[in-house]
């Protein structure tokens, strides 16, 4: 067989393989959409809202609780976790943002928990129980293959990592079950640190990057005080709390303007956004009660890129001629 047409085949039989993983006819959303997981219905299930809180479109349907619901870079995959397709192991799916097209992110069955994407959207990081044996974050691309290991957390109350927007980091928890911290592992040295050590009490929870990379939100858990959550600049030494009696897990708006958060008023768990300029709080929906496996968890925020105009665009293959 001559070279071009085994290479041509290579490539085919490539395309074809992925298709089960990322779907042709996946688009992403028209406008600036909110993905997040509800259980008003006695189990986990996720929904799609703009970022208002109006018209709210439930995705999933399965008795199988489905959590921790994030967008890819471009929109048009969502990464959750859910128990579908075998009771109490907890895997990460893909669905299109319209909840079709639901499939496993990897090749293999295994406990995988809190998803987050590479910023290029080539890989998906995830909290799992390593064969080493321990806890653990690894990586892998969407429809599996070695999986990398970024670091170890060390307890199963740990993981929830964030992917830095600029791809040289990952901000997880790991420690104690008395000390939770917040450690960063520089994915090019290798090198982690812990961030913020002044905190002596308490656990920290659910490490969020702003759009930029310059910050880091965080939920506070400290004994004998009300949890909080904490937004506070890559290299500062000291954190300052911006809510109070707040917790789990927390996403940026695309402009790093506003956080979203969960925040029990009246007894009912609901979920708040707030303007970090003028720390004016919005309630956008209230969530169902606690499910089985934890607090309810996962909301994301995701906003379309603005397309440039027509005049603005080039055409490549006319300057290619041009230079011809």
């Amino acid at each position: 067989m001559k070279r071009p047409y085994f290479y041509l085949l290579c490539c085919l039989a490539v395309t074809l393989s992925g298709l089960g993983v990322y779907p042709v006819s996946a688009e992403a959303p028209a406008r600036p959409k909110i993905v997040f997981t509800d259980t008003r219905d006695g189990n986990a299930e996720i929904y799609v809202m703009n970022t208002d809180g109006s018209e709210r479109v439930r995705l999933t349907d399965h008795p199988g609780d489905d959590f921790d619901p994030t967008w890819s870079p471009n929109g048009e995959h969502i990464a959750f976790v859910s128990e579908r397709d075998h009771t109490g192991l907890y895997d990460i799916y893909l669905m299109d943002p319209d909840g079709k097209n639901i499939r496993q992110a990897f090749d293999e069955l295994d406990f995988r928990t809190a998803p987050t994407w590479s910023p290029d959207g080539e890989k998906i990081a995830y909290h799992t129980y390593s064969s080493e044996p321990d806890w653990a974050i690894y990586a892998n691309i969407p429809g599996g293959g070695k999986a990398e290991r970024i670091a170890e957390s060390g307890i199963h109350l740990g993981g929830f990592p964030d992917w830095s927007p600029k791809g040289t980091e990952v901000a997880f928890v790991g420690g104690k079950r008395t000390q939770l911290r917040i450690q960063i592992t520089n994915l090019k040295t290798g090198n982690q640190e812990t961030f913020l050590p002044d905190i002596e009490s308490g656990n920290m929870y659910y490490p969020t990057w702003s759009p930029d990379g310059k910050k880091l939100a965080f939920s506070l858990w400290q004994h004998g005080q009300q949890p909080g959550i904490h937004v506070v600049n890559r290299n500062a030494k000291k954190s300052n709390e911006i809510i109070k009696n707040a917790r789990g897990m927390l996403a940026w708006s695309p402009n790093g303007r506003e956080l979203l958060y969960k925040k029990t008023v009246d007894g009912e768990k609901q979920l708040f956004k707030i303007d970090l300029d003028s720390r004016v709080e919005t309630p956008l929906t209230r969530l169902g009660p606690t499910i089985r496996h934890g607090e309810n968890t996962g909301w994301d925020w995701f906003k379309p890129p603005i397309s440039p105009k027509p005049q603005l665009l080039t055409t490549v293959w006319g300057e290619i001629k041009i230079q011809d």
